[in-house]
């Protein structure tokens, strides 16, 4: 009796054991939302042709289109004890609403011979794919590619499948033109870009729906989440407020590298800051902009090919390595401890500047890498607070200096996150452009700590033959459609680039 009782006891433990390690069901991590609710087809639509012909399609005929679509979808598509499941028949599933850039995670599941994929804003596709069928590819190539790329790679990195039958998860992250995947946690395809099935001519488009693809096979899906990073709305509210045309001409076309790492806190203003930045490059036709939060980019035989740096909002220490970044250094044939990979990138860094070249700092790019005194000195201080989040006076410090044009050289007020400096910070080592107008803020706030009311906003330096831009401007999203900052950000963009002179005299000094 006695061992009955501890063997159904021992069982009781083991099964409580194996339901703890099962994943709940449609429950999104923090920041993310539902796509599917586990219960029913809410949020999703059939299809309707591809993006090129419901373009060309009158309303009348799209609504007709897409309710016939809805019925077929209703009758192939069913929700199944929390997971999505398609009979092999009838057409893709689409989410109801478009995307812009956004982080997504799926759950999929296949049989032999399996072939489905997930389109991306309405283009295909990330592959799904059956690593045993050798057709078309003889080598049993698993999922995770960009299956119709041409131009840019198409295969993925690794084989990173689980056995057929078994669930396997995507994690994919789409930001501009380009796309990375992690399937079952390792890296399939790395920051390439995607292009446009459907208008060879063109780049991917900015927004569209997200589509789970029809192949003619049993699909299973299940947990699948979203973040967005820049809504179509975010995208509308910068286009519509990019200044047309740059105010002064570049002296060539340069390349920028927009850099959104972080470690710790996350605005989630960095990747609308990122977008506006590289709109803003590509409607002025003054470079073109690449962003990453890869930190291998920083290499010097990676950053060779770069005119500037414009860091938005990079917290933290983030010059520290991680894993991935040690793996990856391996991967090209450089093998190197965490501590010397990060010595290689604070020199690389550090020379990339003083050799003419650019940096651009937004706001919480003064927040990061205490541990690194030359990067204190480099983006001229580091944060020690920020009293104020409301709406403050600007005072413009030196109305002449060209990048004071986007204010007509005049006092402004603004809403945005305040910050104030600590050493290094000193108008011995930096040219002043902005600071707060002390007598139109409120000076009551708690955590003040300057005695002397000296709360620069935005500077600019020299660093060797390089020049420095920074603003502490930029906490909130809206800053980036701002049309007044959007000048100011292009014209300092312009300075770190060596398209627009100024004065960088140290403002202690004159």
């Amino acid at each position: 009796m006695l061992r009955l009782v501890c063997s159904v006891g021992l069982s009781l433990i083991l099964a409580s054991f194996v339901v703890a390690e099962e994943p709940a069901l449609n429950q999104p991590p923090k920041g993310f939302q539902q796509l599917f609710n586990g219960k029913d087809l809410t949020g999703w639509k059939g299809l309707v042709a591809n993006p090129k012909k419901r373009a060309e399609m009158s309303q009348e005929e799209l609504s007709k289109a897409q309710a016939s679509a809805d019925e077929s979808m209703r009758a192939h598509w069913q929700a199944k004890d929390g997971v999505l499941v398609f009979d092999g028949k009838g057409q893709s599933l689409c989410t109801a609403k478009d995307y812009a850039d956004f982080e997504m995670y799926v759950d999929f599941k296949i049989k032999e011979a399996g072939d489905s994929g997930i389109y991306v804003r309405g283009s295909p596709q990330i592959q799904i794919w059956d690593p045993g069928n050798k057709k078309p590819n003889p080598n049993g190539v698993g999922s995770g590619g960009l299956y119709n790329n041409k131009n840019n790679p198409s295969e993925p990195l690794v084989t990173a499948d689980n056995p057929i039958g078994e669930w396997n998860t995507f994690f994919i992250r789409m930001i501009g033109d380009r796309v990375t995947i992690k399937l079952n946690g390792k890296l399939v395809t790395d920051d390439v870009v995607l292009e446009n099935y459907w208008e060879r001519d063109k780049p991917v488009y900015r927004t569209g729906q997200i589509e789970l693809q029809n192949h003619g096979n049993t699909l299973y899906f299940r947990n699948i989440y979203i973040r967005e990073l820049v809504t179509p709305e975010q995208l509308a509210k910068i286009e519509e407020t990019l200044p047309a045309e740059p105010r002064v001409e570049p002296k060539q076309k340069h390349n920028v590298l927009v850099f959104t790492r972080y470690h710790g806190y996350r605005h989630s203003s960095i990747p609308v800051g990122a977008m506006a930045v590289k709109m803003l490059g590509e409607k002025t036709g003054v470079f073109d902009a690449r962003i990453t939060n890869d930190l291998t980019m920083l290499a010097p035989e990676t950053l060779a090919d770069y005119d500037a740096i414009v860091m938005v909002n990079t917290t933290g220490p983030w010059i520290k390595p991680r894993d991935e970044d040690i793996a990856k250094l391996a991967a090209a044939g450089q093998e190197m401890t965490k501590e010397d990979a990060e010595k290689m990138f604070r020199e690389s860094l550090l020379n990339f500047v003083s050799s003419g070249k650019g940096l651009v700092g937004f706001h919480a790019a003064s927040d990061a890498n205490y541990h690194w005194e030359d990067f204190g000195k480099l983006i001229g201080g580091y944060f020690h607070g920020h009293p104020w989040h409301e709406k403050v006076g600007i005072k413009v410090d030196n109305p002449e200096h060209p990048l004071m044009n986007a204010f007509g050289g005049e006092n402004f007020t603004i809403v945005d996150e305040i910050y104030q400096f600590r050493d290094p910070y000193s108008r011995d080592a930096l040219h002043v452009l902005l600071s707060l107008d002390v007598d139109n803020t409120n000076m009551a706030k708690k955590g003040i700590h300057r005695k002397d009311s000296d709360f620069a906003v935005s500077w600019v330096r020299k660093w060797g033959d390089g020049r420095v831009f920074y603003s502490s401007l930029g906490h909130r999203e809206e800053i980036y459609w701002n049309p007044q900052m959007l000048k100011f950000y292009l014209d300092g963009i312009q300075f770190a680039l060596g398209d627009i002179d100024g004065p960088t005299a140290p403002s202690g000094t004159e």
